[in-house]
């Protein structure tokens, strides 16, 4: 089964919204990206990307806690069933994960 692209979509719209809500404007976000995937046991599920800039505070994790469980009702409602695997990313570290995200794995480490 295919994720639709709606699904996608109301994800990344949603995902936007909650953060903007738990954060209000005390962090800026972007980009964010949701994009479907397949997850370790080879079953459908979306990825989510959030890069964040601060002014050197850390994200509360009681609101990334709440924002996954509200994204994950609202996902529930649209009938997908899966938690999103999350990655939230300093922008100054951006770069650097995008590099290491486009090598193989055996390629990310001097040996």
């Amino acid at each position: 089964m295919a994720i639709p692209e709606s699904t996608v979509r109301a994800a990344e719209e949603n995902l936007k919204s909650l953060l903007e809500e738990a954060f209000k404007g005390g962090v800026s976000f972007g980009p964010i990206t949701v994009e479907a995937t397949l997850d370790h046991y080879g079953e459908d599920n979306l990825e989510t990307v959030v890069v964040y800039e601060n002014s050197g505070q850390l994200l509360d994790p009681h609101n990334l806690n709440t924002i996954a469980a509200k994204l994950g009702m609202i996902l529930l409602k649209l009938d997908f069933h899966n938690i999103p695997m999350e990655s939230y990313i300093d922008k100054a570290e951006y770069a650097e994960w995008l590099e290491l995200n486009r090598m193989l794995p055996w390629q990310r480490y001097d040996l």
